[in-house]
């Protein structure tokens, strides 16, 4: 199949970016400009879908990354401890050695707590902290695009209109800010692991308290990255038109297209189509929860099939993800294989990627049994663009080229599942 994704189309996707991020700027989730930003795709959505409209759900955005501070206290505050513990070990602190094993005692219980947050929350995007934090409303942003015959496939093509808080690891330590999240991951285990340690050995009466000065001086050296967690991320969201006013405006580009090209190329003939815009992804995916949450049984029903866009500025750098390590998501081949063969026709340079950290909504869809892949122009295994989370995430590092090679790849997907029955 060939389309035409000519320069008025890329135009009109980059001018979008250009006045959501002008008009509306920075989209915190749950807040007024989401919500505004939301309208504003919806308004766009009217214009080529035959239905639209927006479902309200009601999540605590702050959890997800507003506990990090409070996790990197605690761990300080279980250093503290340790060291109270050393000190009464080496006579230091004239105390009875009972009272070194509940400092380390009471310090294995806030690491655990930490540890217990990180994984649940931040690493695997889970809400069990949730009810710690205050609730707040958003709404995701859905079109329809009718087939002109019956329905027998139907497909999805997402991306989301709110934007991350800044992280200041990578405004302010660049690439080096990657070193800091691996390296505070692994401080943490070894302070768990090594404070287990002395709680065993002291209750069998061993001891290597020379070994364990050591650890606590390897510690101290610790403390700077525990700090670096303290103010991991501002609370001042970024404009976010890489990530991901680019596939929100992906999305409308395929409406657009379809709505102006309906005749001359006959899709969809039997494909229902659904443009939606997530909100709440930067605060842990918690549109797309909500969004399966609510039709879950129906997307099974209709054997539903999620081609999702995130982050896409370069026109060299399209990957098509096959697995999300981090939140242990797969995606599934039937649809990563045929949407990287039309990349390949695209665009020679695409390229099959896995997300090493992080996650994004298909993964969602992946875990609950719904088939999803993601399109995303970001490769954190081997680069870490200055506007990823950045201040620098501005309409000025969208290349129009990238929005229309997506269009094509997406449309060209949509033209093969069509053709499918």
């Amino acid at each position: 199949m060939i389309i035409m994704v000519d320069d008025n189309l890329k135009n009109y996707m980059f001018q979008f970016i250009k006045d959501v991020c002008d008009e509306i700027g920075p989209r915190e989730s749950g807040t007024e400009q989401e919500v505004l930003a939301g309208n504003k795709i919806e308004e766009e959505m009217q214009k080529f879908c035959n239905t639209t409209h927006q479902e309200e759900y009601i999540s605590s955005p702050h959890a997800f990354l507003g506990g990090i501070k409070y996790g990197a206290f605690l761990a300080l505050i279980s250093i503290g401890l340790y060291w109270l513990s050393l000190l009464v070990d080496l006579s230091i602190l004239p105390l009875e050695p009972i009272y070194s094993f509940l400092f380390i005692l009471i310090a294995v219980i806030l690491i655990i707590i930490t540890i217990s947050y990180f994984i649940t929350e931040v690493m695997k995007y889970h809400e069990y902290f949730d009810f710690l934090f205050p609730k707040k409303k958003s709404k995701n942003v859905i079109g329809v695009i009718n087939p002109k015959n019956s329905v027998k496939n139907t497909i999805i093509f997402s991306a989301h209109h709110d934007s991350a808080f800044e992280f200041n690891t990578f405004y302010y330590f660049k690439r080096f800010g990657q070193f800091i999240i691996n390296f505070g991951y692994f401080g943490v285990a070894v302070l768990f692991v090594v404070i287990i340690l002395k709680i065993i050995f002291q209750l069998i009466s061993i001891d290597f308290t020379l070994l364990f000065f050591g650890f606590g001086i390897f510690f101290l050296l610790f403390v700077p990255i525990a700090l670096a967690y303290v103010f991991f991320h501002s609370y001042k969201p970024v404009p976010g038109a890489f990530d991901n006013l680019s596939g929100v405006s992906i999305v409308l580009g395929i409406g657009k297209y379809l709505a102006e090209n309906k005749e001359s190329n006959g899709v969809p003939v039997n494909t229902r189509v659904y443009l939606i815009s997530f909100a709440g992804e930067e605060s842990g995916l918690r549109g797309a929860k909500a969004y399966i949450k609510a039709h879950l049984e129906d997307l099974k029903a209709s054997n539903t099939l999620v081609v999702n866009m995130d982050g896409i500025a370069k026109k060299d750098i399209i990957g098509v993800l096959k697995r999300e390590s981090g939140i242990g998501a797969t995606h599934d081949p039937k649809i990563y294989e045929p949407l990287y063969n039309i990349a390949k026709e695209v665009n020679p340079l695409a390229a099959l990627a896995k997300l090493p950290f992080g996650a994004t909504d298909a993964a969602v869809f992946s875990k609950k049994g719904i088939s999803a892949a993601t399109i995303g122009g970001l490769n954190l295994s081997e680069n870490l663009p200055p506007y990823y989370h950045t201040r620098f995430d501005t309409p000025e590092v969208i290349e129009k080229e990238a929005l229309g090679q997506v269009v094509d790849i997406c449309v060209k997907y949509l033209s093969f599942i069509d053709g499918s029955n």
